[in-house]
């Protein structure tokens, strides 16, 4: 048996489900703890349900053979005495491990991010990711048509817009990036530099085009950023689930991002998954030509993926992530 941790927000979560259903195909038995792995992340929680999608979950005795975690009296003395035998392994790296697929009988702790794990079973994770299952979801309780404070469009007017132009995401990863402990491995990547270079190829790409910015901070996001008329910000109803953790902004986003004609993206996997899942066979992805500080992400880009060198490398500029 595999079991697989799930852990992070969507985008790592849909990672993580993405080799859950290639290890399956292979004939595996494997299921997914979704429980472990946000114990002491109270920001996030399970968040696949929306795309209508299920899974296996180990039972408790099935972990604790994978993790001899038992906490019978013999079993602590077993383990003080001769020592933990855990069967797990934990992603160190971020390059494509393709033993991780031969592997049996193991926990798997990471997020496991390029598509190099899952490309065997594409048109299954493409079916599993319909964002129009996304759609129906948001319309059950009404959020569909529902005008946010800041701009009267509803989501539904929003995508009608999105798919009748020509148009660019721009997402803009801030909130948690911004933590003194994050900036380290995220700060410093997505510069001001990095979107204006990337704003002035799409527009000497696509004259017509129209930009749709999506950003995590709405203070932020309000801001006249860039000093263009052809943005708009998508600020939407700030709803969550009834859990408190996973916004149903999030999964609105999401889609109206993923029927954009073309995108540029942050070091996210958010983003990564939206440009993914546009069904666009011309569209273009402009990505950082940094994933992350310090760590060897080749493995994250797409062949759809064009880097955006950082133009003004040896000069001062402002950065987004700055508080």
């Amino acid at each position: 048996m595999i079991i697989l941790q799930l852990a992070g927000g969507l985008g790592n979560q849909m990672f993580q489900y993405a080799l859950y259903l290639q290890l399956k195909s292979l004939g595996r038995e494997v299921k997914i703890d979704d429980a472990s792995g946000f114990l002491e992340d109270m920001q996030r929680d399970p968040a696949l349900a929306p795309f209508g999608i299920d899974y296996e979950r180990p039972s408790r005795k099935e972990l604790r053979l994978l993790l001899d975690d038992s906490m019978l009296p013999w079993d602590r003395v077993r383990r003080k005495l001769f020592g933990r035998k855990k069967k797990s392994y934990f992603e160190e790296g971020k390059l494509f491990l393709p033993q991780v697929l031969t592997w049996d009988e193991i926990y798997l702790e990471g997020y496991w991010q390029t598509e190099k794990y899952f490309r065997p079973v594409e048109t299954q994770v493409r079916e599993a990711y319909d964002t129009d299952s996304l759609i129906a979801w948001l319309k059950q309780d009404g959020y569909w048509d529902r005008a946010g404070r800041d701009d009267e469009r509803t989501v539904r007017q929003y995508l009608e817009e999105i798919e009748s132009t020509c148009s660019v995401s721009v997402h803009v990863r801030r909130g948690d990036y911004l933590t003194p402990e994050n900036q380290a491995l995220f700060g410093g990547i997505c510069t001001d530099a990095y979107y204006i270079e990337a704003i002035r190829q799409m527009r000497e790409r696509y004259p017509q085009c129209r930009f749709y910015l999506f950003c995590n901070d709405r203070e932020w996001g309000r801001q006249e950023q860039w000093g263009e008329d052809d943005f708009t910000r998508i600020l939407l109803p700030e709803i969550t689930e009834s859990t408190g953790k996973n916004r149903v902004t999030d999964y609105a986003e999401f889609v109206l991002m993923s029927r954009c004609k073309h995108h540029i993206l942050a070091n996210s996997s958010f983003s990564w998954w939206a440009s993914y899942l546009n069904p666009n066979p011309d569209k273009t992805v402009l990505v950082p030509d940094t994933w992350l500080n310090g760590i060897d992400c080749r493995d994250f880009y797409r062949e759809d993926m064009q880097k955006i060198a950082d133009v003004i490398k040896n000069k001062k500029e402002s950065v987004v992530y700055e508080g």
